[in-house]
């Protein structure tokens, strides 16, 4: 076991910190920034999931609607169905980290400042 030191003990004592606390103004933009990205997600998010439930659509339907021409591409739609289902889940979840991000930014904006049209 080993014992404290002289050296040791400056670990523990409480020096002035140079860190200043954020003032409003800046608490203000950074909402802002967060309510920007927050709706850029949910459009992200938005466009991804239509994405996977047109590729969820092409695998489940395609085969069916013109067996000559998508006979070789999707005779066993199974191994497309799986990723377009995982498209789905990803943009649903680009949606609602979106969602609440902005929803975050909008709470710290500044109430008495503007409406932002974002």
């Amino acid at each position: 076991m080993t014992s404290i030191t002289k050296s040791h003990l400056h670990l523990f004592e409480s020096a002035p910190s140079m860190a200043t606390l954020p003032t409003k103004k800046e608490l203000y933009v950074a909402a802002v920034r967060r309510m920007v990205r927050g709706k850029k997600l949910v459009i992200g998010g938005f466009v991804v999931a239509i994405a996977g439930i047109v590729g969820y659509c092409v695998a489940c339907l395609g085969a069916s609607i013109d067996p000559d021409v998508s006979a070789a591409l999707l005779e066993n739609p199974r191994w497309l169905v799986g990723p377009a289902l995982g498209v789905i889940g990803f943009g649903t979840l680009l949606w609602l980290v979106g969602s609440f991000m902005y929803l975050s930014g909008a709470m710290d904006s500044d109430p008495n400042g503007t409406d932002i049209d974002i």
